[in-house]
């Protein structure tokens, strides 16, 4: 009795573990990516467009279906650095700008991100 009391608390703790550090890795890459001009292109991109335009660009995301944002893997291609980056910046339709949440820096690596979807 007392040791699956044992095993139990253990695969409780486990799961209480793993749930917390999934939060701060989240934490961790969201606060990173919003004051830490250094911070990765994909984290940029995680924390500022993923929640629209979904992971992996396609735009499947209930936000994205919503105001139905495009697919940047298709949309992204045709269009250059200078021009996503200005529509990062200033926004577009129902796409909140990023000029004031964001350094040029980071917005060129974010467009040159999505360039790549």
């Amino acid at each position: 009795m007392k040791i699956k009391l044992v095993v139990v608390l253990c695969c409780v703790a486990i799961g209480v573990f793993g749930t917390v550090s999934k939060a701060f890795a989240s934490l961790d890459r969201e606060s990173r990516a919003q004051g830490n001009p250094t911070a990765s292109a994909k984290d940029l991109y995680l924390s500022n467009c993923a929640r629209c335009h979904g992971p992996d660009g396609r735009g499947q995301t209930p936000q994205g279906r919503k105001y139905n944002v495009p697919d940047l893997v298709v949309e992204a291609k045709d269009r250059g650095a200078s021009k996503l980056a200005r529509i990062i910046t200033i926004g577009k339709e129902d796409m909140p700008a990023f000029g004031k949440k964001l350094t040029r820096r980071q917005i060129a690596a974010l467009a040159s991100y999505v360039r790549k979807l």
